[in-house]
């Protein structure tokens, strides 16, 4: 390995380590409450050292979220758009890649899942707020589309397409809340199959009989 390649290597890792670090923050503090100071004691290195990377708090929690979101976002565009697919797969295969982000990012999500949109709009520059607020709604849309696909094909019953993807988002954070709350070291693991039947549980009423 040649000097400038170890060098990049060791700048991916120090960025890494500032963003578990900063995501660990946020976390725990929020992000209003949480600062630099905090960040920068969390990964035990100098404030200085933070902003070689960083501009700012807000550069780092964008930084942490937006690319998740945005690799979702595409994922969830791609799947409402196939054409082989029917309504109820679309929605199974939505929820399957958004379990994915969950499970390959928990930072992201976690931070994504804790959003309150009095506190950010005062905190983040409007570009950034539009951004992430603009994926939200393209996140959520997706699973309206479906569920509008579903009503028009005779597949569902007729009900506010709006209201019941908002209904399915809540199920899934609602179900890994939960199953957070209760995991053990060493026991089994019912995040997955519990949203799988809670999913199961809200295409079966929307179907048509």
């Amino acid at each position: 390995m040649g000097i400038a390649e170890r060098r990049q290597r060791e700048k991916e890792s120090r960025i890494r380590h500032i963003r578990d670090s900063a995501a660990a923050v946020f976390f725990e503090k929020g992000f209003e409450a949480a600062t630099m100071e905090d960040i920068a004691a969390r990964a035990e290195i100098s404030k200085a050292a933070i902003y070689l990377y960083f501009k700012s708090k807000e550069d780092l929690y964008y930084g942490l979220v937006e690319p998740a979101l945005e690799r979702l976002s595409r994922r969830l565009v791609r799947i409402a758009g196939h054409g082989n697919l029917d309504p109820v797969r679309k929605i199974k295969k939505m929820v399957d890649a958004t379990f994915d982000f969950y499970d390959r990012d928990p930072d992201a999500y976690h931070l994504v899942s804790r959003y309150k949109a009095a506190e950010f709009s005062k905190l983040l520059s409007r570009e950034k707020l539009d951004r992430l607020k603009g994926l939200m709604r393209s996140n959520l849309y997706q699973v309206e589309k479906a569920i509008s696909e579903g009503i028009l094909s005779g597949r569902f019953r007729r009900v506010d397409p709006r209201i019941t993807s908002i209904i399915v988002w809540n199920a899934f954070m609602g179900v890994i809340q939960f199953q957070e709350n209760r995991m053990q070291k060493g026991k089994s693991d019912y995040r997955r199959p519990t949203i799988e039947a809670a999913i199961e549980l809200i295409l079966r009423g929307l179907k048509k009989r």
